[in-house]
């Protein structure tokens, strides 16, 4: 019996296992030919120093902006049930497309039905020989020939057989297909004799066997594949209504002081751009701003001309302070360092969600999986808790921590031999694991993930 591939979890510090393993696994090279050259013991130790290294512990802790009526501070569940309410406020537009390979990943915003049965008619499996089944003998005459663009238009009688094509409409009375290779050919080729015993009904398709007219084929809010694209050219649709992806600004908050450009939150920036561009979105790059109220006030006004969502990344304090001094319908209180904030408001009567996240990678990105995406998700029609959501076995042990809710940056890898990608895809992390109070996993324990980076 074949074995069921299992999910290891590695716990790990991102910035601290990038240092290190880049040693390990040529992480710097611009070569092809050598990123593909990495031995296995280069993978096999930068692996093991993923699963032993200290873990990096993100605190979350969220509070709103006040203009939505949310309290000073409440819980990740609580806040992602007000999000999830907030967003039903503002439902998902939609457009018509036409339909090409060009909309895969795009969510569907009405049901896809049957037009008529499918197939249409009783269509042949196989290139052969339409018969009666229930008849004595085995020699048939053949009267005609059936395709699919030129059906045998005639009643079948017994003792008769028409040639089919695979895909031909079989003809009336018929009720059983012989393939080619279960007959010989007689008589100057004006008779069969088959050679197999068949049974009735074989190598034969009905009509509506796949689906009745008016069945749902594709439900709204569907995400497309290839699958479903492929689907609706067989069925001849040429246009659908989807979704329209909602737009995110994302920006960097410079020090008012200094007035200097931040590497750290450039870094920062881009990185984060990659990730939303990695979960199916198409970020906008707001560049940095001042943190002077009357510039920021002006960079926030021009990325509500382009999005409905807008992240901000830098010191949370100083960015409350200087939305306070704006003249936007947007209030932020009760700020804690390395929190999340969020809310609702508008800018020059344009409805915006605007994000605040850390200025560390770290916190930002779970931030960003945590509470924007599945914000985003609902905008562009998908459902609030569409994460991907797996099941686990840690490889090293979470110890018991003295705050009340934690998310960790971890790994997740498939155990069975599945070869390895790019050394960087060994690199990072691709999930989180959140744990609560009082909490400890020990190596080995089935744990609930979130996989993030799932492309």
């Amino acid at each position: 019996m074949k074995s069921k591939s299992k999910l290891k979890v590695y716990v790990f510090d991102r910035l601290k296992c990038w240092r290190a393993a880049k040693c390990f696994s040529y992480a710097n090279t611009s070569s092809a030919t050598a990123r593909d050259s990495i031995p296995s013991y280069a993978l096999r130790l930068s692996s093991m120093f993923m699963s032993t290294v200290k873990p990096r512990i993100v605190s979350v802790g969220v509070n709103p902006m006040s203009s939505v009526g949310f309290p000073k501070s409440y819980s990740t569940e609580d806040a992602l049930e007000k999000l999830k309410i907030l967003a039903k406020r503002y439902p998902p537009q939609s457009k018509v497309v036409e339909v090409s390979f060009s909309i895969i990943g795009r969510v569907l915003a009405d049901d896809v039905e049957a037009i008529e049965d499918i197939p249409a008619f009783r269509k042949s499996l196989v290139d052969g020989f339409a018969i009666i089944y229930n008849q004595s003998g085995t020699k048939r005459k053949i009267v005609g020939e059936s395709t699919a663009e030129k059906p045998y238009d005639a009643m079948i009688q017994l003792g008769e057989c028409v040639r089919i094509t695979n895909g031909g409409v079989v003809p009336d009375g018929a009720d059983t297909v012989v393939p080619f290779e279960n007959v010989t050919l007689n008589d100057e080729e004006k008779c069969i004799q088959i050679n197999v015993k068949h049974s009735r009904g074989e190598y034969i398709r009905e009509r509506g066997s796949e689906a009745k007219e008016g069945q749902v084929l594709i439900k709204n809010g569907s995400k497309l594949g290839s699958l479903e694209v492929n689907l609706l050219c067989a069925l001849g649709i040429s246009q659908v209504e989807v979704y329209k992806n909602p737009r995110v600004c994302i920006m960097s908050a410079l020090n008012a002081a200094t007035n200097q450009k931040q590497t750290h939150e450039h870094s920062n920036r881009s990185r984060l751009l990659r990730i939303f561009q990695i979960q199916g979105f198409k970020p906008i790059d707001a560049g940095e701003s001042s943190m002077k109220p009357k510039k920021m006030e002006k960079n926030l006004q021009i990325a509500a001309d382009f999005a409905c969502v807008i992240v901000i990344i830098g010191d949370i304090n100083k960015i409350q302070k200087v939305i306070q001094k704006m003249n936007l319908k947007i209030y932020i209180d009760g700020i804690v360092p390395d929190n999340f904030v969020f809310g609702h408001g508008s800018i020059d009567r344009k409805p915006v969600f605007l994000c605040v996240l850390p200025q560390h990678l770290t916190p930002a990105w779970v931030g960003a999986n945590v509470f924007i995406f599945p914000l985003m998700r609902t905008l562009g029609g998908q459902g609030f808790d569409s994460n991907y959501r797996l099941e686990g076995n840690l490889t090293t042990t979470v110890e018991e921590s003295p705050r009340k809710l934690e998310f960790y940056s971890i790994r997740t890898e498939l155990s069975n031999g599945v070869s390895k990608q790019e050394s960087e895809a060994n690199q990072r992390a691709n999930s989180l694991l959140k744990t609560s109070e009082n909490a400890t996993y020990s190596s080995g324990d089935t744990v609930a993930i979130v996989l993030t980076d799932f492309t």
